[in-house]
């Protein structure tokens, strides 16, 4: 009897179709290439995926307050923009860079947050306006890629500790650590409450704006993160380097079995959202499709991903008239 309820349990929990795709997309991806298993295959994957899955995190804390945030890719190309112009072969300007993208993000994060909250415009609009603001300043900091990025910032990410841990095995660690330690406030159960409900969430005393505000602040953190690895995979600064990021990130969060409407999902799904994207991207490729199937493909997996996540509403709908 327990044990069936935990394969219900299991069965329906949100993310088990994504997990189900991801299973797939692997298997896939292993009969197109032989050595998809290999370490050295393995490593440059992961090189790729981190700044997608990073950024999928970053978006899902703002679709579960009942959000959405259009401005995330022209963050990325900000922030990759200023530590461009910033860092320097000193190990202070690194630092200073780092700091700086955090800082950005969190200004970005903030500026989005307090004017939604307590000015009421849809996010959609009023991210969309911000995303342009952001592209802007981006554009005229960097009007062609450049800037400088040092040899030991961008070779680190690619280096193995101790000779057997990728640095983004240590940074999807990281982040993966801050996911469980956010999980475990008082936070994290109110930005569900007001994504599912608003006024219901005012009417027991939680802070509406408070949260909301909070969650694109927690959405800057990955955003920063993920722009970080940008400029260390891409090795330049590149106003036109996170501009892809915005609707992967969006589709990874859907794919990931999380609710546009707010209030469900979570935050590992949208992570294996973001893989199973790049995954897809990695069968485009290699089975030598167009790029047109690719969104072609990527927008059929978020209607089939949307269409499982409307499952359980319809059987309770149809379970009241039959």
């Amino acid at each position: 009897m327990k044990k069936s309820r935990t394969l219900q349990g299991i069965y329906q929990h949100p993310s088990f179709p994504s997990f189900m795709m991801l299973i797939l997309l692997v298997i896939i991806n292993a009969l197109l290439q032989p050595n998809f298993f290999s370490y050295r295959s393995f490593k440059s994957n992961l090189l790729t995926f981190t700044p997608l899955v990073l950024i999928s995190i970053a978006q899902a804390f703002v679709i579960i307050s009942g959000a959405v945030d259009l401005s995330i890719g022209a963050a990325i190309s900000l922030i990759t923009v200023l530590m461009a112009a910033i860092m320097g072969d000193s190990a202070v300007s690194i630092l200073l860079a780092i700091v700086c993208a955090f800082g950005l993000a969190s200004l970005l994060g903030l500026f989005n947050g307090f004017f939604i909250s307590y000015l009421g415009p849809p996010p959609l609009i009023m991210t969309f306006a911000t995303s342009t603001i952001w592209f802007g300043i981006a554009l005229y900091i960097m009007p062609t890629p450049g800037g400088y990025i040092p040899k030991i910032f961008y070779r680190s990410y690619k280096v193995d500790l101790f000779r057997i841990l990728p640095v983004p095995v240590v940074v999807l660690g990281f982040a993966f650590l801050l996911c469980v330690l956010i999980s475990k406030l008082r936070f994290y159960k109110h930005l569900y409450a007001v994504g599912g409900n608003a006024q219901a969430a005012y009417a027991s005393g939680i802070h509406v704006l408070s949260v909301k505000i909070r969650a694109f602040l927690l959405s800057a953190v990955f955003v920063a993160l993920s722009a970080i690895c940008v400029v260390a995979q891409t090795a330049t600064g590149d106003a036109r380097s996170g501009l892809g990021y915005t609707l992967n990130s969006v589709a990874a969060a859907i794919i990931g079995g999380i609710s546009f409407a707010g209030g469900k999902g979570s935050v590992v799904g949208a992570a294996m959202g973001g893989l199973i994207l790049g995954l897809l991207i990695n069968i485009i490729y290699f089975a030598n499709i167009t790029s047109f199937y690719q969104e072609f493909t990527k927008g059929i997996i978020i209607i089939i991903s949307l269409a499982i996540g409307a499952i359980p509403r319809l059987k309770r709908e149809m379970s009241q008239y039959y």
